[in-house]
């Protein structure tokens, strides 16, 4: 076995002058996270991203590495929609939620998720689309639960960009709660 690794290694980039350090994947660097709450949801983010505003009305928080580029960005939004929704609304709700991906100039969905936890709905999507010529790629997550939605993007204003931050993101992401009180980091314990 050794020796036909060899062989390959011989006629590979590394004999052909490849640059190692060049090839290896760059990850982003942190000075540590913040646990980000809200009375409806909760997440950890990088002390040092900078809060930008909607730019309408809406509620929520907008997030990023880079206070001039406002297309990487982590984003929740949270929409009172005045009427409970229940498990029976999941395939509803998912068709419209990936209906409007769809649309979207060039867009492409990766994946797709949806399902329910408890009373809690869960939809999830991965996708690319063009924003005035620029690609952009990102990953949604829409939680229902009461009378609420919840959606959280991670969004690139590449798609390198976005899958250089895509730890931080995954992180964000995958730390989210979803409550219906101000939570505190003591839920862990």
């Amino acid at each position: 076995m050794w020796g036909n690794d060899y062989k390959r290694l011989q006629n590979s980039d590394f004999k052909k002058g490849y640059d190692v350090a060049k090839a290896q994947k760059q990850y982003p660097t942190i000075k540590g996270l913040t646990w980000h709450r809200h009375p409806f949801y909760s997440f950890f983010l990088p002390l040092d991203w900078h809060r930008f505003a909607w730019p309408d009305d809406r509620q929520g928080e907008i997030y990023g590495p880079d206070p001039h580029d406002p297309f990487t960005t982590f984003s929740i939004s949270l929409t009172d929609l005045g009427t409970w929704v229940t498990p029976d609304d999941l395939v509803i709700e998912a068709e419209g939620f990936f209906d409007a991906i769809a649309q979207l100039p060039a867009a492409w969905i990766g994946t797709r998720e949806q399902k329910v936890a408890g009373q809690m709905l869960e939809l999830e999507a991965r996708y690319v689309y063009s924003d005035a010529g620029k690609t952009r790629k990102c990953w949604t997550r829409v939680f229902y639960t009461v009378t609420r939605q919840i959606t959280m993007t991670a969004q690139g204003s590449t798609p390198e960009t976005y899958d250089y931050w895509l730890p931080i993101f995954f992180e964000a992401m995958m730390t989210a709660n979803i409550h219906s009180e101000k939570s505190s980091i003591e839920l862990w314990k």
